[in-house]
């Protein structure tokens, strides 16, 4: 073992204290380090298996310091025709604010460290990180501290940041999870205060209630569930229009019509004080529903995550021919353009590298976590991370034209919640339809027969005719199997392609035959790894399915039959709905141990 061979810093070069305890061992050679900081990156990229990084470098990383004293890369954002469409300005102080989109915000700290940064620096007012979003609100004195400044600080601590630039349909996301929540948080407190309320009505307390306290007692229930009507169920009778509209009967529609019936016959009992009230079934029934497709978007069971969207970067470093590099949004570049990607950065485009040489880690697209070496003449794709050195790549490719970009909105437009829904529609429209029909007809037959439990049988199977869990079992294995072949891989742009794989006997044939089915990973054994989860997609679909009918069909029997109770069916319905997302869940998991153990 050689000793210390300079005295800069192996990791950023800079230099190193006199009898500084910090070192690397490479190669078995000691090289000194810094800081404490270095020595914990530099270990941290040897013991991960990286320390090729070390020995192909062409250079060391640049000094923040020094990047941050040159802000001519942003200098363009400093125009008062760009800033006019994202600065807002106050005319009296001569104060400028703005709302900038930051990439690399993963936690506290890191908010902590931008706000503090920017707190620092003269001229600065005030600067807030929404954490949630990824956003910084900033004001600043425009004749003190230039945007351009502002932006280059943000970079030499290792935030990119651009003008903020709504997103039209992740704001109705955004919105609609939002109104979501409010309607969950309405129907579970009127719950629990119903829940309250009943306990308190059936003790030995209302003996001593005044006449006045028991009419509000009498009609706070109907009070409580009006609101959840009004306020909480408005999607599910939506939905149920649209599938009668469409003739193809859902989940929607007998649960649209046991809300009715209940609420209907609580009216009536509140009114004339006889009967039976159903506010406390209204409730508990409005809040699984909401509380289920919030676990199910939790789960990402109803949709795919659409994690290729989020490997492309936001803006992209623009390499000039007299050598000015200058900080672009990705819209703004053009085929043509060299672009410049630096270590840790991520490609914008799809192009040629003219300059350069650098491992690539292209899992986001491969799925392979080890790095790939690309040299002068490699034809690379957008978002991929680059890991070592500096390349300038050639533009091919740009924006919403690139591969990555292209398959991103297939997979988002074929891939959400009603797609999904719709696969299954003509099975669900079968089975709900025939439900229904039998439920009507048992309720006809009970009341002709004067039974006198005729209201809560029918509102037990019109619960059970819903069919939740087998609404449910189709998308949600089809989104698990999705996820399951993004991991090796594979992009399978439509379920349609997938279902059709599943009915395929040769790798060949049935690959070549679905344009749909993009294969990024190098490895040999991937087409045939795809037909296997495929076709193990299928039987899982059946068994599944199967065991949510079967549940199903026990349920609506003991409905029938007086033994359930509206409460009931809802508990079952949910036993039947937990049933099938443990058997996804296990399908997957199933899937991912196969993979670990080298079995797929």
């Amino acid at each position: 073992m050689t000793a210390p061979a300079a005295p800069s810093c192996y990791h950023c070069g800079s230099h190193v204290p006199a009898d500084a305890p910090w070192q690397i061992v490479l190669d078995e050679t000691v090289h000194p380090l810094c800081c404490p900081g270095c020595e914990a990156v530099a270990h941290a990229i040897v013991q991960g298996g990286l320390e090729s990084y070390y020995r192909q470098r062409t250079d060391l990383p640049g000094n923040p310091v020094n990047e941050a004293l040159n802000s001519d890369a942003w200098a363009h954002f400093d125009s008062p025709e760009r800033q006019a469409t994202f600065v807002t300005s106050e005319s009296d102080t001569e104060q400028l604010s703005a709302t900038l989109a930051v990439e690399g915000i993963t936690c506290n700290a890191c908010a902590w460290l931008i706000e503090h940064r920017l707190n620092a620096l003269e001229g600065i007012t005030a600067s807030a990180v929404d954490l949630s979003h990824h956003r910084l609100r900033v004001s600043w004195h425009a004749n003190q501290l230039k945007l351009s400044q502002l932006l280059a600080v943000l970079a030499t601590i290792g935030y990119s940041a651009l003008p903020f630039e709504p997103d039209p349909t992740q704001e109705h996301l955004r919105h609609k999870k939002r109104v979501n929540a409010w309607r969950l948080r309405i129907s579970g407190t009127n719950l629990i205060g119903i829940t309250l309320l009943a306990f308190f009505l059936n003790g030995a307390a209302l003996e001593n209630v005044n006449p006045h306290a028991y009419t509000l007692f009498h009609w706070l229930p109907l009070g409580l569930a009006t609101a959840v009507m009004l306020f909480a169920t408005p999607p599910f009778f939506r939905r149920a229009l649209v599938d009668i509209r469409r003739g193809l009967l859902g989940p929607a529609v007998p649960i649209s019509l046991a809300l009715s019936i209940a609420y209907l016959a609580s009216i009536y009992a509140t009114l004339l004080h006889t009967g039976e009230h159903y506010a406390g079934f209204i409730t508990l029934l409005t809040t699984l529903l909401l509380l289920g497709g919030y676990v199910k978007s939790s789960l990402g069971l109803g949709h795919v995550q659409n994690t290729l969207k989020d490997a492309l970067p936001a803006s992209a470093t623009r390499l000039y021919h007299d050598g000015c590099e200058k900080i672009l949004p990705i819209g703004e570049l053009a085929p043509g353009n060299h672009v410049v990607v630096k270590p840790g950065q991520r490609l914008p485009v799809d192009g040629t590298i003219e300059q350069g040489t650098s491992s690539l880690d292209e899992s986001v697209l491969s799925g392979e976590q080890l790095p790939i070496t690309r040299q002068v003449g490699d034809h690379v794709l957008a978002g991929c991370r680059n890991l070592e050195n500096s390349l300038v790549i050639k533009a091919i490719l740009v924006g919403a034209d690139t591969r990555t970009a292209h398959i991103s909105a297939q997979v988002k437009a074929a891939w959400g919640e009603q797609s999904l829904a719709a696969i299954n529609a003509q099975n669900m429209h079968r089975w709900v339809s025939r439900l229904l029909i039998a439920s009507l007809s048992v309720t006809t037959i009970g009341g002709w027969l004067g039974k006198a439990e005729v209201l809560d049988t029918l509102l037990s199977m019109l619960v059970v005719s819903s069919f939740c869990a087998l609404a449910m079992a189709h998308p949600a294995i089809l989104v698990a199997s999705y996820q399951q072949l993004r991991k090796r891989g594979v992009v399978i742009q439509t379920p349609s392609a997938l279902m059709t794989l599943s009915q395929t006997a040769h790798v060949c044939e049935s690959l070549a035959s679905h344009p749909d089915v993009v294969i990024f990973s190098p490895r040999k054994a991937c087409a045939g790894e795809t037909l296997v989860i495929a076709r193990a997609m299928q039987r899982c679909i059946r068994h599944t399915s199967g065991l949510a009918v079967g549940i199903s069909l026990i349920l609506f029997t003991l409905a029938a039959l007086g033994f359930l109770s509206p409460l009931g069916a809802v508990l079952g319905v949910v036993i039947s709905v937990l049933a099938v997302v443990a058997n996804t869940l296990c399908f997957s998991r199933s899937l991912s141990l196969s993979a670990a153990k080298g079995m797929l």
